[in-house]
Order: C-alpha cells, then sequence, then structure tokens
C-alpha cells in the first residue's frame, strides 16, 4: 500500500523527504525484473584474467569440464580479451549463414571457444592433463615444466607460417638499400642500438625483462659513478676552501704580529728618546 507519513505539524518529516524516502524504497526496474523471472539475485562478475597466459597457439591441450571432457586437441585460436581458446574438431557448433549474391544460404559447422580454465596441457611424457610451473634454464631462457613427471613442455615451433608468409613476398616492395642505410636517428640511440645488439648475440639479454633489468644497472651504475665523482669533487673543494682559508688566516695573523711588533719598537724608541731628553 501506500507510505503514510506524519506531517511536519505534526512533528513529522515535510514533504520533500517524503518524497525522497518513497523514491528510495520505489523497486528498481532491473531489480523488479529478476524478482519476476524467479532470481533475485544479479549476474556474477567474470573472474579476473590470468596474470601470465601459459597456453599458446599449437599447444596440445585435455578438456577438462564439458561436453567435451576427457578429449584431447591443438588449440587453433586464442582470444586473451575473453579468456577463450579454440581446439581443433572440438565443441563444435553450426550456423546458419546468409547468402550473398549468387552464393545461396548454408550451415557452416565450426569450433566455438572454451574458456580456458577448462583446459590443461598435456605432458608430453604422460600423455595426461598436468599443471604446469615456470622455470629457467642455463642460458636463462624460460620454459614451461610439467608438475607430474618435471618434463619441459616446449612452445610449439610456428616457422612454417612464416614459411609460408614468405611465398606471398614481392621482391618489388622492398626497402631500397639506400633508404636502409640511411641514418635516421642520433647518435646517442644509435650507440644504444648497438649495444642492445651486441648484448643480445652474446645472450646476455635473453627476453625484454633482463633488457629492463640491465637498463636500470646500467643507469645506477652511472648514477653511483656519477655520485663518486661528486663526492670527490666536493672533498677537492673542500679541502682547497680549507687551505686558503688558512693560508689567509696565516697572513691575517703575521700582519697582526707585524704591526704588533712594530707599535712596541715605535713605544720603545719614544722611552728611550724621552729618558735621553730628561737627563
Amino acid at each position: 500500500g501506500e507510505l503514510r507519513m506524519s506531517t511536519p505539524a505534526a512533528g513529522g518529516l515535510s514533504d520533500a523527504a517524503q518524497r525522497v524516502l518513497r523514491g528510495m524504497m520505489r523497486m528498481t526496474p532491473h531489480r523488479a525484473s529478476m524478482q519476476k523471472k524467479g532470481g533475485g539475485r544479479l549476474p556474477k562478475k567474470l573472474p579476473d584474467p590470468p596474470r601470465r597466459w601459459n597456453i599458446v597457439r599449437g599447444d596440445k591441450v585435455h578438456v577438462l569440464s564439458g561436453k567435451e571432457k576427457g578429449k584431447q586437441g591443438i588449440i587453433i585460436k586464442v582470444n586473451r580479451r575473453e579468456q577463450r581458446v579454440t581446439i581443433e574438431g572440438l565443441n563444435l557448433m553450426k550456423k546458419h549463414m546468409k547468402g550473398q549474391g549468387s552464393q545461396p544460404g548454408r550451415v557452416v559447422t565450426r569450433e566455438a571457444p572454451i574458456h580456458y580454465s577448462n583446459v590443461n596441457l598435456v605432458d608430453p611424457v604422460t600423455g595426461k592433463p598436468t599443471r604446469i610451473k615456470m622455470g629457467y634454464l642455463e642460458d636463462g631462457s624460460r620454459v614451461r615444466i610439467a608438475k607430474k613427471s618435471g618434463a619441459i613442455i616446449p612452445k610449439p615451433d610456428m616457422s612454417h607460417e612464416c614459411q609460408l608468409k614468405d611465398k606471398n613476398h614481392d621482391p618489388t616492395k622492398d626497402t631500397p638499400g639506400n633508404v636502409v642505410n640511411e641514418v635516421t636517428v642520433p647518435d646517442e640511440e644509435a650507440e644504444l642500438h648497438r649495444r642492445i645488439k651486441e648484448m643480445s648475440l652474446g645472450h646476455q639479454i635473453t627476453s625484454p625483462r633482463k633488457l629492463r633489468w640491465s637498463v636500470i644497472a646500467r643507469d645506477r651504475e652511472e648514477y653511483k659513478k656519477a655520485k663518486e665523482d661528486h663526492a670527490k669533487e666536493l672533498r677537492k673543494w673542500a679541502k682547497q676552501t680549507k687551505d686558503e682559508g688558512l693560508r689567509k688566516a696565516v697572513a691575517i695573523l703575521k700582519t697582526r704580529d707585524d704591526a704588533v711588533a712594530k707599535a712596541k719598537q715605535e713605544a720603545r724608541d719614544a722611552y728611550k728618546n724621552q729618558q735621553q731628553g730628561a737627563a
């Protein structure tokens, strides 16, 4: 029924306050529709995306749940934004395609994506699903290691796709040699790129993270060296200032001593002259 409240004359709320309170108690359209459908809860929020994405295109995975549970396949597409993967030959669905021009409409069967939490990588030793951990080799490269068997799960080689792309290469669209050799960066940046290339070829830098830390370490060393040079210059300046002050102080003391000695000598001469005049 309607909400009844006392008037301001009776010691209750004002008309404006009553209108605000009625608006607050009125049910929102979204919650009203949810209540009619029989569900009072709001839709759940999607889970947070993984911090590290350890499944890539070309990996062999095992489906953990759903209608394709227990089956294995190769990942052909990864959608990190929606946190889903598409597996070759699994989770098939039919899609009705409209006709375009002379091409009639048809029904196409294609793979539908699966959430990444429903799949696990396949252990290359046991052939069963396994969780993984990250490790590092002697050269510093980062690899995936199966927790069950301890075997390394290498990332798939996609070089054949690059070879297919090279077949469509058009040499007429290549950049001329004189443009390639043209220097378009300052000397400082060119020196930095040269150093990065040497460190990459020498396997000192194998990832952007190591490059960042190497730059930070280099900047720290340069800052430390500049700080030491500044401290050295400051000590040198302090020593020079101290020596100069001491020399000035010695000169002032010597001048004062000379003035005092001269005044004493003049006083003695005056006293001697006075004694001789009295005699």
